[in-house]
């Protein structure tokens, strides 16, 4: 299984990074869900510290409940592939010559 999501890791930001590069149309909704899912992942994070505190509780005992919802999950996993596909997709966009010429 870790290996599994080792590489996942590896291949799954490749593939977006190459969507976002030739596709208009991935690029809008990929970032689309990339902006859904971080004030989806904002908003239940929000959520569970305003309980927290309205309860009273003890913040590190009483937040585990959130890591096991779906929504909260499949939001934050999103992000993290989508980050790293953003951030292959620049790193290799710097050697395309007619997107950044070098400068001499």
């Amino acid at each position: 299984m870790k290996l599994l999501v080792v590489i996942g890791t590896l291949l799954i930001p490749a593939v977006l990074a190459l969507l976002r590069r030739v596709s208009a149309r991935a690029r809008l909704v990929l970032d689309a869900l990339g902006v859904v899912s971080a004030f989806g992942f904002g908003i239940l994070s929000a959520f569970a510290v305003s309980d927290i505190r309205r309860h009273g509780t003890v913040y590190s005992t009483e937040v585990h409940w959130l890591f096991d919802s779906l929504w909260f999950l499949a939001f934050g996993g999103y992000l993290g592939l989508y980050l790293l596909a953003l951030l292959l997709g620049g790193f290799t966009g710097c050697f395309a010559k007619e997107r950044h010429p070098r400068l001499d």
